[in-house]
C-alpha cells in the first residue's frame, strides 16, 4: 500500500481538518477563559485554577440541578467561579463557608458522580449551598480548607444523612 495514497485519501482529510477544528476551538475557550480571569484578579491572589469545571446552581435556585461549564479560581480569600457562555459568577468569601465536603447529591437529587458541595452564608445570613464538578475533588478540597478555613472550626451544618457525603467531618485536616 502507498502510504502516500493513504494521506490523499479525501475522508481522512475530512476528519483531520474535523478533529483539528475542535482542537482549536477549545484551545481558544480555554485562552478567553484564563485571559478574563488574569484581567480580574492579580496573579498572586490566585492560589488555584481549573477550567471546565461544572457547577450546578445554588440549592436555593428554583428547580432541579441546573448545570454550567465554566472557570472555578481559588483565591487567598474567596472562591470565584464564572460560567464559560452565560453571564454566571458566583463569589464565595472564605470567612462565610460554613461546610465542605465531597457529595453526590444536589437539591436533592443523585448527580451520579462526585461533587464538591460547599455550604456557606449568603450576603442576606442566610445558609446556601453550592455544589461543583471539579478535576480531583479531594485536591480541591483540601486547598479551599487549607486556604480559606485554615485553623477556623466550621459549624455543624452538615448535609442530611444519607445525602452520599463521604466528607463527614467537614473541619480542617489535623
Amino acid at each position: 500500500m502507498n502510504l502516500l495514497g493513504g494521506l490523499t485519501n479525501p475522508n481522512w482529510l475530512v476528519f483531520a481538518m474535523l478533529f483539528l477544528a475542535v482542537l482549536l476551538y477549545l484551545m481558544l475557550l480555554r485562552n478567553r477563559e484564563a485571559r478574563r480571569i488574569s484581567e480580574k484578579f492579580p496573579r498572586d491572589c490566585i492560589v488555584l485554577t481549573s477550567f471546565g469545571v461544572n457547577y450546578y446552581g445554588l440549592e436555593s435556585e428554583p428547580g432541579g440541578p441546573s448545570r454550567s461549564a465554566g472557570a472555578l479560581v481559588l483565591l487567598k480569600d474567596c472562591l470565584y467561579y464564572r460560567a464559560r457562555f452565560a453571564e454566571r459568577e458566583l463569589t464565595i468569601p472564605g470567612a462565610a463557608i460554613t461546610y465542605i465536603g465531597i457529595t453526590d447529591t444536589h437539591k436533592g437529587k443523585a448527580l451520579h458522580q462526585q461533587v464538591v458541595a460547599i455550604r456557606f452564608l449568603n450576603a442576606d445570613g442566610k445558609e446556601e449551598k453550592a455544589a461543583f464538578r471539579i478535576p480531583l475533588p479531594a485536591q480541591w478540597t483540601a486547598a479551599i480548607k487549607a486556604t480559606l478555613i485554615g485553623g477556623r472550626t466550621l459549624s455543624p451544618a452538615q448535609p442530611p444523612a444519607g445525602s452520599g457525603s463521604s466528607d463527614s467531618s467537614a473541619g480542617p485536616e489535623d
